[in-house]
């Protein structure tokens, strides 16, 4: 179902100046305008369609009401709401050309009518989804206590993820290293095979704001100061770019780089001339 929404601005806008990323020049144009927070960025490589997670920012700032979040599609510039369920987080199963949704009451799967169909795990409220792109395991993270579980998409078998006490944000590389950031403090990294998490060292307390993996593999996390390659052959991350906003959301897509931050999203595309 396509609702109708109120723009702020429709027309993607360039600036004039390029942004620096690892090195390489980047234009950047804003993709939507939208009131709210987006956030949970993830892109679907089959068809180019960005999902996100758009968050009531005056229910986000008030304890006395439960945050108000909708699920959105992003698909040839227009944003298309999935109304039939509480979606708090997507993921993709590029291989499979499937699209994952967490819910507040289990895990769905968006069909072709955008709706999302139900397809297990009954009652779990999960806030956040990683799907690696090397294997057939998905990780969701479990509301009230953040904590991280294994799905086995093969078997539907569900299995905490030991040693990685909670998670708000997290990304898995295609070793089964897991990143997570936990309780709003700092970002670490459990090595696969491992039972004590390595934590990344000048990367600010409370500063971090998503995760995503880029076309080379890399785990890459957005800090409210720009966006660092988290290697796991070192505790000291790499600086790729510096930001000027706070960002919400991170995805990338070939050389596209998606960012989010309050009431808009942008996308940085490796084009820049200036």
């Amino acid at each position: 179902m396509r609702i109708a929404i109120i723009f702020l601005a429709i027309t993607s806008v360039y600036t004039e100046n390029c942004s620096i990323f690892d090195g390489d020049k980047y234009a950047k144009r804003s993709v939507l305008t939208i009131k709210g927070l987006p956030t949970n960025l993830v892109i679907n490589p089959v068809n180019k369609d960005l999902l996100f997670t758009l968050i009531d920012i005056e229910s986000l700032q008030s304890d006395d009401v439960q945050t108000k979040m909708d699920q959105y599609v992003l698909r040839e510039s227009e944003p298309i709401k999935i109304d039939n369920v509480n979606g708090q987080a997507a993921a993709i199963d590029a291989e499979n050309n499937k699209v994952y949704i967490a819910t507040d009451d289990g895990l769905s799967i968006l069909n072709k009518t955008n709706k999302a169909n139900f397809i297990g795990f009954k009652g779990d409220d999960i806030t956040q989804l990683f799907k690696p792109p090397s294997n057939d395991k998905l990780y969701a993270v479990l509301y009230p206590d953040s904590e991280v579980y294994e799905i086995d998409l093969v078997t539907n078998e569900k299995n905490r993820v030991e040693n990685v006490p909670c998670a708000f944000i997290l990304a898995v590389d295609e070793k089964d290293n897991v990143y997570y950031e936990c309780e709003s403090k700092y970002v670490k990294m459990l090595l696969k095979g491992f039972q004590e998490p390595i934590e990344f060292v000048g990367i600010p307390k409370n500063s971090a704001r998503a995760m995503a993996i880029d076309s080379n593999g890399r785990v890459v996390l957005a800090a409210n100061d720009g966006l660092y390659w988290l290697k796991p052959s070192s505790m000291i991350p790499k600086k790729l770019m510096d930001l000027d906003f706070v960002p919400s959301g991170l995805a990338f897509h070939g050389n596209s780089i998606f960012l989010a931050t309050s009431g808009v999203i942008y996308e940085f595309s490796n084009n820049c001339e200036n």
